[in-house]
């Protein structure tokens, strides 16, 4: 049961954790909508696309906005209760500062599990649904933008082609003319009907042509070839830079990764895993780090805890750079990452709240 000052120190701290997370969530979804705005504008997806792309990747960049704004909501909303003295009163009263952790570790629990959630489910379906998403809003957006009776493009800028009409519902174009640069000896196409495809894996677009005749000759000469095709396939873009295979483990579910063997699966499977612990050791951390003098600023304790998680985080990420490749970094894991994060903040609360004794606070409020 919690008491009034539980209650309080709750209260107060998840106020600020609601408004620490407010403003990064604002932060990225800026972020995010210029870059879908842009691509919109350019073409490359559809408009009614944007909005969607644009949720998926506010979840999956909720398992980092979750624990760092909680981290930060304990060392501001603690850094006041320290500059107004109102550990002093606390402290005076017989309240130790371990009892600090009654109200925050509540916060903590609610942390881990919702970063359960999101690292085991909610992070690997939006990454997935977005992939899906893209690939088909870029296949769709080159459809649309191919307008009836205008020239496009062909891929490295080796011809152009012309469409006299598409069909919106189905993407089919018809007739089909086109004319690639063979440098003395030009190359005509000509097919009755045409349809654009897209390659998921390497973003590779072509027309599949119909039925349709193939000229090449000499400009002024009659010495031409003709080729009838019943089908042909004619580069519209060569393929893209190959996805990295860290996202195609991003996207995969958690019963696939335990399913693999692969030291990159294992390594995503560990950084999951350890998700919900990071809130539990960035609040065993949070505690004694916002620890103050009464005269110092509100947010004098920002910057420390900044570079801590920063610190703390760039380690995760070094550590599944290692646990995925192949031995000795497969065989010893991530874990020393949160291991040692323990390690300090147990140091980091000896050094700071180690020798407080329950009664004293008032001769020792100026540490």
């Amino acid at each position: 049961m919690l008491g009034i000052f539980d209650r309080y120190v709750a209260r107060e701290t998840a106020m600020t954790w609601a408004a620490v997370a407010a403003v990064l969530v604002l932060v990225v979804v800026v972020n995010r909508f210029a870059v879908y705005l842009g691509q919109a504008a350019a073409g490359q997806i559809p408009a009614f696309a944007t909005f969607a792309l644009l949720g998926l990747s506010v979840i999956g960049l909720l398992e980092i906005i979750v624990p760092v704004s909680l981290f930060l909501a304990i060392v501001i909303s603690l850094g006041r209760y320290y500059r107004d003295q109102e550990a002093v009163a606390a402290f005076a009263c017989g309240l130790t500062p371990a009892r600090l952790y009654r109200p925050i570790g509540l916060l903590g629990v609610i942390a881990a599990v919702l970063l359960a959630v999101l690292a085991l489910w909610a992070t690997p379906w939006a990454h997935a649904t977005a992939h899906r998403m893209e690939l088909g809003a870029h296949a769709e957006a080159q459809i649309s933008v191919m307008e009836a009776g205008r020239f496009k493009m062909l891929g490295g800028g080796t011809g152009v082609f012309y469409a006299g009409g598409v069909d919106p519902k189905t993407g089919l174009m018809h007739p089909i003319f086109a004319e690639l640069d063979e440098g003395e000896q030009p190359l005509l196409i000509t097919a009755r009907n045409g349809r654009l495809v897209v390659q998921p894996q390497t973003g590779e677009r072509h027309l599949d042509l119909g039925p349709g005749r193939r000229y090449q000759g000499s400009s002024g000469s009659l010495n031409w070839t003709v080729t009838h095709f019943q089908s042909a396939r004619l580069l519209v873009q060569p393929p893209g830079r190959p996805a990295k295979t860290n996202t195609d483990y991003d996207r995969m579910s958690t019963a696939v990764l335990l399913r693999s063997p692969a030291p990159g699966a294992r390594a995503t499977l560990e950084w999951r895993l350890s998700q919900p612990f990071t809130a539990l050791l960035l609040m065993l951390i949070a505690v004694p780090l916002a620890h103050m003098r009464p005269r110092q600023g509100r947010y004098a304790r920002l910057v420390p805890a900044i570079l801590v998680y920063l610190v703390y985080f760039n380690l995760l990420g070094v550590g599944r750079i290692w646990a995925s490749q192949s031995g000795w970094g497969s065989r010893i894991g991530l874990w020393w990452v949160p291991a040692a994060a323990l390690v300090f903040g147990l140091v980091l609360l000896k050094l700071r709240f180690g020798s407080r004794r329950v009664r004293g606070p008032g001769v020792r409020h100026a540490d």
